[in-house]
């Protein structure tokens, strides 16, 4: 004969079965949680593998954990940093890289890079040498920031930084009269001519751009692929970075 609990659902036959377990043994429900004070997210599995730089050829990921953090940091852009600014009375500054959703809205590079400010204009860049300590070990990066003028007075509180300037454009040929004024006309003609020649080269060059994107939207689509499983951690990481 089949037991009485056979022909109950899966929700009530389990009920039974504790009940009847706590009916034989005794103990409580608290008896059967499981301990979850050593349970870890991903983002506690990257906080604790994270590092503000990766060395390419020293530092090789030798667990899941280090990989995972690998991942992320390669999932960030590092050309400006995203600054706390808080504590900047007391000479501490902490930096991070910005993520892609930054990089989209402009944080960091057309709007002030300190995460709680939301300036976009007269913005200045700065060449910040960043102390920090990571993995129990002194390190040094050299970093950029991008910052309003109230921003950049406190990352300059304590010591001046250097301020990184951009180079003043020359003039398009054919704007400047003053110069056109003074040049002999046969050095003009010679000037409109390579003019004229780079202004086609990138017609040319544009044209042939367009040419090979209209051609891969032709191509057939490969079907029926199996995905490795870099690219099945990749999705990974981009689904939580959402």
């Amino acid at each position: 004969m089949f037991p009485a609990y056979a022909y109950l659902s899966a929700y009530d036959r389990h009920k039974k079965l504790i009940n009847d377990y706590f009916t034989l043994y005794g103990g409580s429900m608290t008896s059967l949680k499981r301990d979850t004070s050593r349970d870890k997210t991903d983002y506690d599995v990257i906080r604790e593998n994270h590092r503000f730089l990766w060395d390419q050829d020293n530092d090789k990921p030798d667990t899941w954990g280090a990989r995972l953090a690998k991942k992320y940091y390669d999932k960030l852009f590092k050309e400006y940093c995203i600054a706390d600014l808080t504590y900047y009375k007391e000479n501490k500054v902490a930096l991070r890289w910005r993520t892609e959703k930054e990089v989209i809205v402009g944080k960091g590079q057309f709007e002030c890079g300190n995460k709680r400010c939301k300036e976009k204009e007269e913005l200045k860049s700065w060449e910040v040498n960043f102390g920090y300590i990571e993995h129990g070990q002194k390190k040094n990066a050299l970093i950029k920031l991008r910052l309003c003028p109230e921003c950049s007075t406190k990352l300059n509180y304590r010591s001046q930084k250097r301020e990184v300037k951009r180079n003043k454009t020359l003039k398009r040929l054919g704007t400047n009269t003053e110069i056109l004024s003074n040049t002999p006309s046969t050095s003009t003609v010679h000037m409109k001519t390579e003019e004229n020649e780079a202004r086609n080269s990138i017609e040319k060059s544009v044209e042939e751009t367009e040419k090979n994107e209209s051609n891969i939207w032709k191509e057939k689509p490969i079907e029926n692929l199996d995905k490795t499983r870099e690219e099945e951690f990749e999705e990974y990481l981009a689904d939580l970075l959402i």
